[in-house]
């Protein structure tokens, strides 16, 4: 029996490197570090050791990353 828990806002790298069909995002950790190195993905860093992703922001941030095709089918 499934039920409709409302989503975590806050996810850690393991929960964004989940498949969409769990809830993550399917970035690979090690991609989420390069990002995070490259100031390209929001994040929060808690300490040295500890971060978090804001999901609203993730989704905000996929969002305005959306490429729209302008090839035309005939």
């Amino acid at each position: 029996m499934e039920t409709n828990r409302p989503l975590p806002r806050w996810l850690t790298p393991d929960d964004v490197a989940k498949p969409t069909n769990e809830h993550g995002y399917g970035i690979a950790k090690h991609t989420q570090a390069i990002m995070r190195m490259e100031g390209r993905i929001p994040y929060s860093k808690i300490s040295s050791r500890f971060i978090r992703y804001d999901r609203y922001e993730l989704d905000k941030w996929l969002e305005s990353h959306a490429v729209v095709s302008s090839v035309k089918v005939a």
